[in-house]
């Protein structure tokens, strides 16, 4: 076994190999940032997806495979990758949650069977702040040692609380390799295009659920990067919240788009938000459990990233916002 400082020299003279990565989910939102980056820094990316990439951030090689499939293990080991970036999940609520645990768990348990029996120098996975759970009593803002609790009814948030289980397992059983996982706040910038930029940045209006301004952090899109890079390049290992040490809420939010806020019951907005989903009404893209995270803060703290690997954040969560609301 290593002790601490073994491995922290170990991965020091190991940190000039970050040259051959493979980024998972490299079509999506985060993934596509990703590649464009490393590409950038002249480092080889292999991307594996569903989607085929868009041409202006395609990888050096993409393979077009389910998470979940086996063979990937042969794809992987003839690419002889040094890292590997976990970033393959059904963000999107989608009505079949059997299907939705199974690629975002079941693909995760796939990557780790590979990352098992290949032993790249680093693992990195790509969980979220949402992992902690949206509680009346989270501390505003969460640091990385502050228990997580599943919201068992939000089944994203749930599926990363489980995901964090079976990395933070994986860890301790290979000392040898450089596991770690991000937790991101809600990602933004230029680039955003999904159910929350529709939820928070398309409706006339924003709601403060029972007459609460509930904290919302939101990270840039470049710092998300960024960050990555910085914990890859140094060997991190464990888990780092990745939010700016800063945060907006929805009075704010409404203040730079020139919209009302209106207090409204939380059970009103839960119903309303659960007869929309049941009947497949088109304005409403998720179940009325995600309403939680609009009640209940979810902040976290950096400490590690800025503590240890000694990143600075680029923007702050009002500037993430002004980014999207300038980009839309």
């Amino acid at each position: 076994m290593f002790d601490r400082l073994s491995l922290h020299l170990y991965f020091f003279l190991r940190v000039e190999l970050v040259q051959r990565l493979i980024i998972t989910g490299s079509s999506g939102y985060l993934g596509r940032k990703l590649v464009a980056h490393f590409r950038r820094q002249g480092k080889a990316v292999m991307g594996i997806d569903v989607a085929a990439p868009p041409e202006d951030c395609a990888p050096d090689e993409f393979v077009e495979a389910d998470i979940r499939d086996t063979a990937l293990l042969e794809v992987i080991r003839d690419y002889k990758p040094d890292t590997i970036i976990h970033a393959a999940f059904v963000f999107q609520p989608i009505r079949d949650t059997k299907r939705m645990t199974d690629i975002n768990i079941g693909g995760t348990d796939n990557v780790l069977r590979i990352v098992d029996q290949l032993t790249p120098t680093r693992f990195m996975l790509v969980s979220s702040a949402t992992a902690f759970g949206a509680w009346p009593d989270n501390p505003v803002p969460m640091a990385e040692d502050w228990p997580l609790r599943a919201r068992h009814d939000y089944q994203y948030a749930a599926d990363k609380t489980a995901i964090e289980d079976r990395i933070t397992t994986f860890s301790k059983q290979h000392p040898e390799i450089a596991v770690s996982w991000i937790r991101p706040a809600i990602i933004g910038g230029p680039g955003m295009e999904n159910y929350l930029s529709r939820f928070i940045f398309g409706m006339p209006f924003l709601a403060k659920l029972d007459g609460f301004d509930t904290p919302i952090q939101f990270v840039h899109e470049d710092d998300v990067v960024a960050a990555t890079d910085a914990i890859l390049q140094a060997g991190g290992c464990g888990a780092y919240n990745v939010g700016p040490p800063n945060w907006t809420c929805a009075s704010e939010i409404a203040s730079e788009t020139n919209r009302r806020v209106l207090a409204i019951p939380f059970w009103l907005a839960w119903s309303a938000a659960w007869l929309a989903w049941t009947t497949r009404l088109w304005i409403h893209e998720s179940p009325a459990s995600f309403l939680y995270f609009a009640r209940y803060p979810w902040v976290v703290a950096p400490h590690r990233l800025v503590n240890e690997i000694g990143y600075e954040f680029r923007y702050t969560s009002t500037e993430t916002v002004r980014e999207i609301v300038r980009a839309g």
